[in-house]
């Protein structure tokens, strides 16, 4: 299998598989560095494979409530939740997600602005 490697500011992005019915990757967050808030358009599945990532979780009123996922915890995020991925600690952060759904569009977005 050939993983596909997408670097960004925050650290990177692999891709293992996508199609219209799953995408399944990792993601790996710098020391001190979150991703921007976001949405995706089905549910993802996060799993937290090294380090500690604080999820920011929003409300329809745009309130939050952070979540800390230590190594082996998951959570799924519902489609459409705005949330954001942090790692607040000094240590690097993994996390293998699924989406449950067509995020083909998204992919393309995040190759396109790879550094």
């Amino acid at each position: 299998m050939n993983f596909e490697v997408c670097r960004i500011k925050e650290g990177k992005i692999v891709i293992a598989h996508s199609n219209n019915n799953m995408s399944v990757g990792y993601l790996e967050i710098n020391p001190n560095s979150e991703l921007k808030k976001h949405n995706r358009p089905c549910t993802e599945c996060l799993y937290q494979i090294k380090g500690v990532a604080t999820m920011v979780l929003f409300d329809e009123k745009d309130s939050t409530k952070e979540l800390i996922l230590k190594e082996g915890e998951e959570i799924e995020i519902p489609l459409g939740k705005y949330h954001i991925h942090a790692n607040r600690t000094s240590e690097p952060c993994v996390q293998m997600w699924k989406a449950k759904g067509d995020i083909r569009e998204i992919l393309d977005e995040i190759r396109k602005n790879s550094l």
